[in-house]
């Protein structure tokens, strides 16, 4: 993770209770300021990657490598919240030597992540408002397959759904299944089509959680669907030949799907494109070569890391770009770590990009474009 061998993938330690930063710095109104601290409000000496921002710029969450208090073992990570407008972050209670992909809601009021050990992983939701942690596991799974792991891939902007995979070890059947868990009712819900047992990635939803986006790998090549779970109708998303394409992130009115093209064949390149979920059709955007991170909530503007490695932000409509991080900076980021209207960016470096950032390990910023 960050100058460490886990850029993308953070492990969460044990966390028995909540701890307050008694001082911190709050989020400048522009520029750059770095978001991952200890709850103390301290630089980490350890390693800090894995941002993810809630749609109003409120909080965000981060992932610490060995915090040290409440995180002392080694390979663990400790993932955290700040409250961006005071500065004051807590730990998220959970347990786990290995934790992939923490996010927050677009509320804000949940957390999730991917815990666990060797092969047998949890997706888990932690619940801020009520202190309360939900592991996401079918209480019936399907009967087509052996199931030992569940991973997060997306969590609803109003915070009452979460969609996880299910799935082993074994070669396409290790993310078999789609299921979205209501967090309310904890009742669950397979969205791929019935006999469909594939390589699922993506899994992202909408704001209200009614449309869920995912590709399914078959054979080397790739298929996009979007489910609207309200009437059962699942639609296809015309994609290029040539090569294979994975969903990277939702609208949060469902309109909007961002996904990655990688080209397999001579004559062919990798692009990024933005499919409209009314007409099934999709368009590139952005230069090719470049790769999709991230969407906005309200779909217009794209988070592309380009062609020399710099990070930029596309206004889709009109095409204008604004470089959040240059290649030197050798940023990285993903789905939720832009804000609406793409005001803010949120990415993990390396690079000492604020005047206390002494620590030379890769920290989490957000950047304040809009």
């Amino acid at each position: 993770m960050g100058k460490s061998s886990r850029a993308g993938q953070v492990a969460v330690a044990a966390v028995l209770g909540l701890a307050v930063a008694p001082q911190a710095v709050a989020a400048p109104r522009h520029g750059t300021t770095r978001i991952s601290t200890t709850v103390a409000g301290t630089q980490s000496a350890t390693a800090s990657a894995g941002g993810t921002v809630s749609s109003d710029g409120h909080y965000a969450v981060y992932g610490v490598e060995d915090l040290g208090d409440g995180c002392p073992a080694s390979w663990s990570v400790c993932v955290l919240v700040k409250d961006l407008r005071t500065g004051k972050a807590v730990q998220v209670p959970g347990t786990g030597v290995e934790t992939y992909a923490p996010m927050i809601s677009g509320d804000g009021s949940k957390v999730g992540y991917t815990s666990g050990t060797y092969h047998f992983f949890r997706a888990k939701v932690y619940d801020r408002r009520t202190g309360t942690l939900q592991t996401l596991w079918p209480a019936d799974p399907p009967k087509d397959n052996w199931y030992e792991r569940s991973d997060l891939t997306g969590l609803s902007a109003d915070g009452r759904y979460a969609a996880y995979t299910i799935g082993n070890r074994d070669g396409n059947a290790f993310t078999a299944h789609l299921m979205v868990r209501d967090l309310t009712t904890g009742t669950d819900e397979v969205v791929d089509r019935p006999g469909h047992l594939s390589h699922l990635v993506g899994g992202r939803l909408s704001a209200d959680g009614r449309y869920v986006a995912y590709s399914a790998l078959d054979s080397d090549a790739a298929a996009l669907y979007v489910k609207d779970r309200r009437t059962g109708r699942t639609r296809s998303i015309h994609i290029p030949a040539g090569g294979g394409s994975s969903v990277v992130d939702i609208s949060a009115d469902g309109r909007h799907v961002l996904f990655q093209f990688a080209a397999s064949y001579p004559g062919t390149t990798t692009r990024t494109y933005l499919a409209d979920t009314r007409t099934g059709r999709a368009e590139p955007v952005g230069p090719e070569g470049a790769t999709a991170l991230a969407l906005d909530p309200t779909g217009r503007y794209t988070l592309l890391k380009d062609s020399t490695g710099a990070l930029r932000l596309l206004d889709t409509p009109t095409g204008r770009q604004r470089t959040v991080a240059a290649a030197s900076v050798a940023a990285t980021a993903g789905p939720g770590a832009l804000t609406r209207y793409g005001r803010t960016v949120v990415f993990a470096s390396a690079a000492a990009l604020v005047p206390d950032d002494t620590n030379g390990v890769s920290d989490v910023f957000a950047r304040k474009v809009g």
